[in-house]
């Protein structure tokens, strides 16, 4: 089978060499049993040496670099890959070198034994910082599995292999690299399979708990695509900070009627009930106008490529 492995990249210049290294090895044996590769690595705005790193590899094994326009986020820089892929079967690995390439071989032999179906990484054991990732991570997956009805132990993990021709990149939105899988899972089967983690030894990670609140707005906006814009999770968390606050409001008003026998109209509570509330409603109607516009303006301008092909 014939599969395009895409790898999106930001600030990881410290890490190309060796993650290039330890995939041209896994290659190398996938290939001896008829399998073809191709690479896509896509460098997303960095402000490292990551591209000049890029420029310099001299793999056999065709390899595709693409550069973003802009830091456009990981989810984009995927989708910007798969479009500039030569096969249908898509690989993706992130490029930190915290997941490891051998893991691909393993993958591979389970996803060519069936057709339609996604082969998934599961992170069991962990090396990463409990209460910065580790503890995030278990909230964000218990949120999209009561969400989405997803069986999916670990949504972020970005180890995955899939066929692009049963996607379609329309729909997808936000972090759409978390949720996609859990997405599908009611159309094709989902085979998760135990992976090596390894810790990150160089560079830095760039996610930390706000994910938590990514994947709440994504999952409140399902229906909704988009680019990847800080407007869109900006308007989304001050929705919800605003409905938070409502919350407490209207928790903090009844406590004092029924415990301290307080009347509503005695505090100014009843007003800022209403003022977070519609806040929060504004924030989110905000939000569905301006994606709405944003799907008007990407229709008309179909074809205009975020990236462009170095080599």
């Amino acid at each position: 089978m014939n599969f395009s492995i895409v790898i999106p990249l930001y600030n990881e210049a410290e890490n190309i060499n060796q993650l290039n290294s330890e995939l041209l090895n896994a290659i190398s044996e996938l290939e001896k049993n008829d399998n073809e590769f191709e690479i896509i690595y896509v460098e997303d705005g960095s402000s490292d040496k990551t591209l000049d790193h890029l420029k310099k590899l001299s793999n056999e094994t065709k390899t595709i670099i693409i550069k973003n326009n802009s830091n456009l986020a990981q989810s984009k820089s995927i989708l910007n890959g798969i479009e500039v892929a030569n096969f249908n079967n898509i690989i993706l690995l992130d490029g930190d070198l915290q997941n490891d390439p051998k893991d691909i071989i393993k993958m591979i032999e389970i996803y060519n034994k069936k057709e339609n179906i996604l082969v998934h990484g599961f992170r069991k054991n962990r090396n990463d910082p409990y209460l910065t990732k580790i503890l995030p991570s278990k909230i964000a997956n218990f949120i999209v599995r009561k969400f989405t009805n997803s069986k999916i132990l670990d949504h972020g993990c970005s180890l995955k292999i899939f066929d692009k021709r049963m996607i379609d990149t329309n729909d997808f939105f936000g972090d759409f690299h978390r949720l996609f899988a859990a997405q599908i899972s009611k159309d094709i089967e989902v085979i998760e399979i135990e992976v090596n983690h390894r810790p990150r030894v160089k560079g830095k990670s760039n996610y930390g708990f706000e994910r938590v609140l990514r994947v709440l707005i994504d999952l409140i906006f399902m229906n909704f695509s988009k680019k990847e814009r800080s407007s869109f999770y900006t308007l989304g968390t001050l929705g919800l900070i605003s409905f938070f606050f409502s919350f407490v409001s209207l928790i903090y008003m009844f406590f004092l009627k029924i415990v301290e026998n307080k009347s509503f109209i005695d505090t100014p509570l009843p007003m800022v009930f209403v003022f977070f509330t519609l806040s929060g409603f504004i924030f989110f109607s905000l939000n569905l106008v301006l994606e709405t516009m944003k799907k008007i303006i990407n229709s008309n301008s179909k074809g205009i490529k975020t990236y462009k092909i170095i080599k």
